[in-house]
């Protein structure tokens, strides 16, 4: 390890609980009178030309609660662990709808860590020692854009892309003044890059489907470089309320969701500890106030969590957020 660098090993879901502002921009075009599918899944569908979408976010993510001796165990094993309560990702995202079939957007976020710290095992003197940090800052701000290739019988089909500035807070100490991995850290300091597919149909008047898949790309800074990043995920939505020009109206959905994150990097060395695939499945509520107002709730519940090394897991998630259309 770079000796600039405190050990992390911070969780595939923790890592993503972060990007998820990735996602923010490009789910916002699910506002009033679209699909009303799920929050993770993207959708086939587009902003009409000269509309905006306006949602703002709030996500709780619940980690797993280890016991002074799971603790030290698994630092000694590893070397170090990452440890955290909980976060919080507070995030908006706007998008605009620029001609036919194409919109763009961005999306900004701010992260907040309970309780965050490190356990880093000595070797010389057996002893774990525990060192806080406090990551919470601005996120990395994403530009967006996708464009709707295909609509008809079939469904809607579009691709989406976007690239990610290094505008968030990177640059963090931790108690024992040593430099904290972009990992565990509201901004990753990098360039990054991502590039999806995704489709949209009904399946009846009241029920639709989205189904998309992502890719990820991370790039280097400070000679450090997560790892790149698959999500993949589709979601079935059910309306209850009979007249679509009725409101309001009430949307409950289920998602399910893949992500594989590939394993960090420092100075070109993998990092065992980080990486790993997880399985969400997601039930929510979206309710249409107006054709201009949304409210959506759900849960991502880890189903499965194969992670590399020595990791924390999650133990739920919790997703809020209000949608407005002009």
């Amino acid at each position: 390890m770079q000796s600039g660098y405190s050990f992390k090993s911070l969780s595939s879901a923790a890592v993503a609980g972060v990007a998820l502002a990735t996602a923010i921009t490009l789910r916002a075009d699910h506002g009033p009178g679209t699909s009303g599918g799920g929050v993770l899944t993207q959708s086939g569908e587009t902003l009409k030309p000269g509309r905006f979408s306006v949602e703002l976010r709030e996500d709780l993510t619940e980690f797993e609660h280890l016991s002074p001796a799971q603790i030290e165990a698994k630092a000694e094993h590893a070397g170090g662990i990452d440890l955290l309560d909980r976060s919080f990702l507070s995030s908006v995202g706007v998008s605009y709808g620029v001609v036919e079939n194409f919109q763009v957007g961005l999306t900004l976020g701010y992260y907040n860590a309970v309780n965050a710290r490190e356990a880093e095992f000595d070797s010389a003197t057996g002893d774990t020692e525990i060192i806080t940090l406090n990551p919470d800052g601005l996120t990395d701000l994403w530009l967006s854009g996708k464009y709707r290739f295909y609509r008809g019988p079939l469904g809607q089909f579009a691709v989406f892309g976007g690239v990610k500035f290094p505008t968030g807070r990177y640059d963090v100490k931790n108690s024992a003044g040593e430099r904290v991995e972009p990992s565990a850290t509201a901004g990753s300091g990098s360039y990054d890059g991502m590039l999806g597919l995704a489709y949209s149909r009904f399946l009846t008047s009241r029920i639709t489907l989205d189904t998309s898949v992502q890719y990820t790309l991370r790039t280097e800074a400070e000679h450090f470089q997560l790892g790149d990043r698959i999500d993949a995920g589709f979601a079935f939505a059910y309306r209850f309320t009979e007249n679509i020009q009725a409101f309001p109206q009430v949307h409950a959905f289920a998602e399910a969701n893949v992500r594989s994150l590939f394993k960090s990097q420092e100075d070109g060395a993998s990092d065992p500890n980080t990486g790993g695939t997880a399985l969400f499945l997601t039930p929510g509520l979206r309710v249409f106030f107006a054709r201009n107002f949304a409210f959506t709730v759900s849960s991502p519940l880890p189903v499965v969590q194969d992670l590399n090394g020595e990791q924390l897991k999650t133990s739920f998630k919790v997703n809020g957020a209000l949608t407005f259309l002009f």
